[in-house]
């Protein structure tokens, strides 16, 4: 079976959470597409926030649009259903590589990492046996509240070549060569103003956490999303976080091996005739 897969043509699944609207995504497929075949799996609207949630009780529905010149699907589901989809249901092989992204913002950090749409979309392509790797944009704070504003960003299309550029070179890698080793996939955050030129490190997720995310709206006890910020659990001169701010490209392996080695102080605490 192996063997089969290996002579197939290789093709890149491309998915984000930002939806079919996202002014990322346009460029993204026009770099890649210079790379090897590029299909789009997109959601119909914005899931930010959505990690890998999948779609149990509601029917998906599929749609295909075309824009400038590049054929996308989209759904109306979650990051991870798209990836799923495009993976299992739409195309007679599965892809070489899941390409989420760009995302809008950056998702750098624990707290982002795993509450991320896109992060959450690399992920279920991991978990269906696809190398996956997910990018990210930090933008700058007028930029970003533009965008959260107005969701129009058309003033900055200069904000996109670099990015695409970066992540078309980083795919290119990954083709060749496969994920960094013991990784489980692969988490890029580009500074504002990214180049091809900025420099590129490899970093670990810095340890981030956050506080309320919602705020009472109405005495009724209505709530609404209101992000109180990220609360950094430790200074990490190492972290990606870290690397965004000395303007550089993090490259994060990230590795999902979840447990710890219980200590015999925890065996005696909690085990019970092992």
């Amino acid at each position: 079976m192996a063997e089969k897969i290996s002579k197939r043509k290789p093709w890149v699944l491309v998915t984000n959470d930002d939806g079919v609207d996202s002014p990322a995504l346009v460029p993204l497929l026009r770099e890649l597409s210079g790379l090897t075949e590029v299909r789009a799996v997109v959601p119909a609207s914005e899931c930010s926030w959505t990690s890998k949630i999948v779609s149990r009780f509601t029917p998906l529905e599929v749609g295909n649009v075309q824009i400038d010149g590049f054929e996308i699907w989209t759904l109306s589901g979650y990051p991870a259903d798209c990836t799923n989809i495009g993976i299992h249901n739409l195309f007679d092989t599965r892809p070489t590589l899941v390409v989420s992204g760009i995302n809008i913002g950056t998702n750098a950090g624990l707290a982002y990492t795993l509450s991320s749409g896109t992060v959450g979309a690399a992920v279920e392509g991991m978990l269906c046996n696809v190398p996956s790797a997910a990018f990210s944009l930090q933008l700058k704070a007028e930029d970003y509240a533009r965008w959260r504003r107005c969701r129009d960003l058309s003033s900055r299309e200069d904000l996109w070549e670099g990015p695409a550029a970066v992540t078309r070179e980083i795919a290119a890698e990954l083709l060749a060569g496969g994920l960094p080793q013991g990784a489980s996939l692969l988490s890029v955050n580009m500074p504002p103003d990214t180049t091809r030129q900025t420099p590129r490190c490899l970093t670990r997720v810095a340890d981030t956490r956050y506080g309320a995310v919602f705020s009472r709206s109405t005495p009724a006890g209505r709530f609404e999303h209101k992000f109180s910020g990220l609360l950094p659990a430790a200074k990490d001169g190492h972290g990606d976080m870290a690397a965004l701010e000395r303007g550089e490209v993090a490259i994060t392996p990230i590795r999902f091996s979840l447990d710890v080695e219980p200590v015999e102080a925890d065996r005696r605490r909690f085990e019970r005739n092992c």
